[in-house]
């Protein structure tokens, strides 16, 4: 992971993102059920256009976040082409917003918007590809992709996922989904070690269910994740996640920013 981190070192220190698929809910006035997670991309990859991206941007920008993790329905492939990412990477910047990340997967079309927006990987799955495919293309482009855990409990699920990773493929720890399945996010982290390259730091209520809450409230022990984080000199950046079902997540942005960076 030398050639990785060498790059991160080059970007500067690690940021506090926004996730935006915090905003799933949306278009749906902040409603939503989590098994209808799909819809609610297509409806907001539809609804999408500049001025609403523009928005959201400024919003985000109000909250006290500098860094952005781009959610692919809010830069989606079947939407933009080289010109449009062009525009959302001009709103970006006039809001005063770094993309440090994108939320969604691995394709030639992710792969092209993401070197346009200045983002360094994708975080969530290969999407058609295998391993050695996704690596390729991830030389071809110099674009990485980690593996976000879900239903995966342990190092060796997630590893097996990426071929055991290289320097292209490595893994992004989501902490809310550790939560949810029950296990303990430190051991998963430090079995994971130098793979781990980018996180989505994030709470849920209980195990066994995907209800997510303030960062430090809920069971993901959120915390001891941050300490594991840093036991394997992790030097990635932070993107806070949390997709509401009946709230609107910008109402806890600042604490939940405030939160973070009292620990890192």
């Amino acid at each position: 992971a030398v050639g990785f981190w060498a790059v991160a070192k080059a970007a500067g220190p690690p940021q506090i993102a926004f996730n935006t698929a915090n905003l799933v809910a949306r278009v749906t006035g902040y409603r939503y059920e989590l098994r209808n997670w799909m819809t609610q991309h297509i409806k907001t990859a539809e609804a999408t256009d500049a001025a609403a991206w523009r928005a959201i941007c400024q919003e985000i920008a109000a909250t006290g976040f500098k860094a952005v993790e781009v959610w692919e329905a809010h830069a989606s492939p079947e939407k933009l082409d080289r010109a449009k990412a062009l525009e959302w990477k001009k709103i970006l910047d006039g809001a005063g917003l770094k993309a440090v990340a994108y939320a969604g997967r691995l394709s030639p079309k992710t792969a092209e918007i993401c070197q346009v927006l200045g983002i360094p990987h994708i975080d969530g799955g290969l999407g058609t590809l295998s391993p050695e495919q996704a690596t390729a293309l991830c030389k071809e482009t110099g674009i990485r992709c980690n593996i976000e855990n879900h239903p995966e409990k342990s190092a060796d699920e997630l590893k097996k996922k990426i071929g055991a990773g290289n320097e292209w493929l490595g893994v992004c720890i989501d902490t809310g989904w550790l939560g949810t399945q029950g296990v303990s996010g430190p051991d998963v982290i430090k079995a994971c070690g130098s793979l781990v390259r980018h996180t989505h730091i994030k709470d849920v209520k209980k195990a066994g269910a995907h209800e997510t809450c303030p960062l430090g409230e809920g069971v993901a022990n959120v915390e001891g994740c941050l300490k594991a984080l840093q036991a394997i000199n992790y030097q990635g950046a932070y993107s806070w996640e949390d997709e509401p079902e009946d709230r609107n997540p910008f109402d806890s942005a600042k604490r939940n920013l405030a939160w973070i960076a009292a620990r890192v």
